[in-house]
């Protein structure tokens, strides 16, 4: 089940909730009924758009060719090599319960800002077994203020390594990252214990990223408002066992183009499905500018080469997706690693690919219990839904071992990206009813079909 939650200061305010199906919350009181109407009836005052939805819904679906098991995974070195170099980008972020741009920094007038622009350095290191990539950023609320920074302020530095938890990588750039498990075995006291705070430390580390820089380089503002969003999102958890993670899913695009979401989600264990909570969604669009060495500003952000504002770009609407696709995907299933060795069993990454011809529609009713869909700018769209559990093995013998027998709704998070009039790439993401990382999806869809064959 997915719920919206809006953040205002250090408190937690939930603005609507989508009811359990027992009818009641975790304190055994009914829930009380939301009105969804009014938030999915949200509407962009100047376009008229939809910001959000009901998720777009699969009318039919045919299978091209069977599942086939990919016999070379894709190479952590070309993955490095596409990645390297400098990338210019703008940065924003859209309330989880309106859909609409909200601030992210401030300028040199103190005024909030909802666009940042950002310079990301990303090159691979290898230190012993550690094969890493290494990303350093730094924001502004201007390119100008960018570039005039970049030989001053400190860079900010994250590591990606080829070990990491959970991350999925494709052939082109394309990644995603995100836990492996949503959820704990381990208990732990109602708003405390060292799960909770080792929660609140990663998240505020990981928000730390996501903070702007304002022209004048003074920062500290937004830097606390960032903290008090990470101390308001893992605070007391009421009992629920909350969990709070930042996932990032990257789609890259022609080699020198790619969009970057980092979703800030709270999950716990619900009834018999995964319980879910939105908290943020960021969206960073970059741009390859150079190949760069050493934090070198030769090619840091150019102001002869500003890209387009995210948080007023265009966005697109459920008609735009509304009709018949050809789907490209290429999947990644985590299956025991029998040559794992010690006493808790690995897992390994298996890749398949298919093909198959989808309709599609609008989505039915409002976003609620089933999910929803939120349209941002630069015609992006993010979907959360709620799936029930599928026997991994229907389709043939591709994927011998996974788990078939599983009860109770699990979750899906797909963003798209609509290139162009007709096509669509996307990455989804999806856990089972317990929390654990089921299969990962890099998605190329055509609309009407492609011709020459296979794509």
């Amino acid at each position: 089940m997915v719920h919206n939650v809006a953040t205002s200061g250090r408190r937690c305010m939930a603005p609507f909730q989508t009811p359990r199906r027992s009818g009641r919350g975790v304190s055994g009181r009914p829930r009380p009924q939301i009105n969804m109407q009014a938030k999915a009836g949200k509407k962009n005052k100047v376009a008229e758009d939809v910001l959000i939805t009901a998720p777009i819904q699969v009318q039919g679906q045919e299978q091209l060719t069977p599942v086939e098991k990919l016999q070379m995974a894709p190479f952590w070195s070309t993955f490095c090599g596409t990645s390297n170099g400098a990338w210019q980008g703008v940065q924003a972020a859209f309330s989880p319960m309106t859909g609409e741009a909200e601030p992210v920094g401030i300028d040199n007038r103190g005024e909030p800002v909802l666009d940042v622009r950002t310079i990301t350095l990303e090159a691979r290191e290898l230190e012993d077994d550690d094969d890493r990539v290494v990303r350093k950023s730094l924001r502004a609320a201007s390119a100008q203020a960018l570039r005039d920074i970049a030989t001053q302020e400190e860079w900010e530095e994250e590591m990606i390594s080829s070990e990491e938890d959970g991350l999925v990588f494709f052939d082109g750039g394309t990644y995603s990252r995100g836990p492996s498990s949503l959820l704990t075995d381990e208990d732990f006291p109602d708003g405390g214990g060292d799960l909770l705070q080792a929660d609140k430390d990663r998240l505020e580390r990981q928000l730390s990223l996501e903070t702007s820089t304002s022209e004048g380089g003074d920062e500290a503002g937004v830097t606390e408002d960032e903290v008090i969003r990470a101390e308001a999102d893992v605070g007391g958890d009421g009992g629920l066992n909350r969990r709070v993670w930042l996932l990032e899913q990257c789609l890259a695009w022609g080699g020198e183009h790619r969009l970057r979401l980092r979703l800030t989600i709270a999950a716990f264990p619900g009834d018999d499905e995964l319980e879910v909570e939105v908290l943020r969604i960021a969206v960073l669009r970059e741009t390859w500018q150079c190949l760069a060495e050493d934090d070198s500003p030769a090619c840091v952000a150019d102001p002869s080469q500003v890209l387009p504002e995210v948080s007023t770009g265009t966005r697109s609407q459920p008609r735009d997706l509304k009709g018949s696709w050809k789907v490209f995907d290429v999947s990644a299933s985590p299956v025991p690693d029998d040559a794992a060795s010690g006493e808790e069993p690995g897992t390994v990454l298996v890749y398949f690919s298919s093909e198959t011809a989808q309709e599609w529609g609008p989505g039915r009713g409002d976003p609620g219990d089933h999910g929803g869909a939120f349209w941002l700018p630069g015609n992006a769209l993010l979907e959360l839904r709620m799936v029930p559990p599928v026997s991994r093995g229907a389709a043939g013998d591709a994927q011998e071992g996974m788990e078939t027998e599983r009860q109770g709704r699990g979750l899906c998070i797909s963003f798209h990206w609509l290139v162009n009039e007709r096509t669509l790439v996307g990455l989804q993401r999806e856990y089972s009813a317990e929390g654990m990382l089921m299969e990962v999806r890099s998605r190329t869809a055509v609309k009407g079909g492609w011709v020459g064959g296979r794509m």
